[in-house]
């Protein structure tokens, strides 16, 4: 339960804008699969997950929850902002838990477009002063565990949606 407020305000976000991109950086972890399955559900009209490595690429394809998996280390600013492509996401959601994330994030979100902070490892400092140094014009929101509703809405995706019932499933140990 650790992880309900990622898919929660990663819905709010995503359906306050019209078929948005989203990316998800962490994309085949716990709350990767369930704000990608959020961002889905809230109206996205593209998904694109982010993960580092192929094990997790083979796991999110098979997942059916990304339109496109991207390799990409997310400590790579340069690299991730390729990764994602042009203009970059219009929602970039950071469920990753190492440091270093935030300027290949921010470089990923396209101009207007809003970055979504999940992980304890974000410094918020870098964050900021990496987009004022990058002149980057994003919206940055830092996820705080809770949401209205945040718990009900991640049980029901988990229960709703065999992607990421497939995820949680192949990360229990048995």
């Amino acid at each position: 339960m650790d992880v309900c407020g990622a898919p929660a305000l990663t819905h709010r976000v995503v359906a306050a804008r019209t078929a948005p991109a989203v990316a998800v950086i962490g994309a085949a972890g716990k709350s990767g699969s369930l704000a990608l399955a959020a961002a889905r559900r809230a109206g996205a009209g593209r998904t694109i997950g982010v993960v580092p490595v192929q094990a997790e690429a083979e796991i999110l394809r098979a997942s059916g929850l990304a339109d496109e998996v991207v390799l990409a280390d997310a400590r790579d600013p340069i690299a991730l902002a390729a990764a994602v492509g042009e203009p970059g996401a219009d929602v970039t959601v950071v469920c990753v838990d190492v440091p270093g994330c935030e300027h290949g994030a921010i470089l990923s979100t396209a101009p207007g477009g809003t970055v979504v902070f999940f992980s304890m490892a974000t410094s918020f400092s870098a964050a900021a002063l990496g987009a004022e140094g990058l002149a980057a014009d994003v919206t940055m929101l830092i996820g705080n565990g809770y949401a209205p509703g945040h718990a009900q809405l991640a049980l029901d995706l988990l229960r709703t949606e065999p992607g990421v019932m497939k995820i949680f499933e192949g990360r229990v140990e048995t």
